[in-house]
């Protein structure tokens, strides 16, 4: 008997026949299967920004400054707590499903910048430092999305960082005798930071999908 004949004799049927003989040229085929996945499926996002104020104290311990020459910031997510809510009720309902993400974390800001050590009339010369600061923040996102939330959605952060900062150079030092009107040293810097965090919420479900990577054409014997 044709080897090629015993071989789809022996392929799994999955309730039909295990070969066909197709005058028209149908393709073959034993059955087509299904496999399940477990994946993330997105169900609403959101975003905002939220502004960060913080004062601190460069002098003492350091030198004061006179001059930002850089500024590097890391944003941290440390936590987020999801908030389902109902459908909100608005005089012309959108039927968009609403939550609200609490979200707590820190900002890391490390500020290089000059110091005065010494002077003449004209001019002025010192080495850079560095001063490292820590600060911690909390916000709050609203997800919008098609369908409800569940409490056992997760949060997943996209993006997480400082969009824009401003600096400010506070108490100023007196000029010291024979320096340069203009060598003002400062003891204290307040910091104004705009942070932007989006994020997604997901659901695990289970979604089948078809296999057809056996599909063969049928060929008469």
């Amino acid at each position: 008997m044709n080897n090629r004949f015993l071989a789809y004799k022996q392929m799994p049927t999955y309730g039909k026949a295990p070969y066909q003989q197709c005058e028209k040229k149908e393709s073959y085929y034993p059955m087509e299967y299904k496999k399940i996945l477990q994946v993330p499926v997105i169900v609403g996002f959101g975003d905002t920004q939220e502004l960060v104020v913080k004062e601190s104290i460069i002098s003492p311990p350091s030198p004061p400054v006179f001059r930002i020459v850089k500024v590097d910031t890391e944003v941290v997510i440390t936590n987020t707590e999801l908030v389902p809510r109902i459908m909100h009720q608005e005089q012309k309902c959108d039927g968009k499903w609403w939550a609200k993400v609490i979200i707590d974390g820190f900002i890391d800001k490390n500020v290089l910048y000059k110091t005065i050590e010494d002077f003449t009339c004209e001019t002025v010369n010192g080495p850079v430092y560095q001063f490292t600061t820590r600060f911690p923040f909390a916000t709050f996102v609203e997800v919008e999305a098609k369908e409800p939330i569940k409490e056992t959605d997760n949060v997943e952060i996209l993006k997480a960082f400082v969009e824009g900062s401003k600096e400010e150079l506070l108490d100023p030092n007196p000029v010291a005798v024979g320096a340069p009107d203009w060598a003002v040293t400062y003891n204290r810097l307040l910091e104004k930071l705009i942070v932007r965090i989006d994020l997604k919420v997901t659901r695990m479900e289970h979604v089948p999908v078809t296999i057809e990577e056996h599909k063969k054409e049928c060929k008469p014997y």
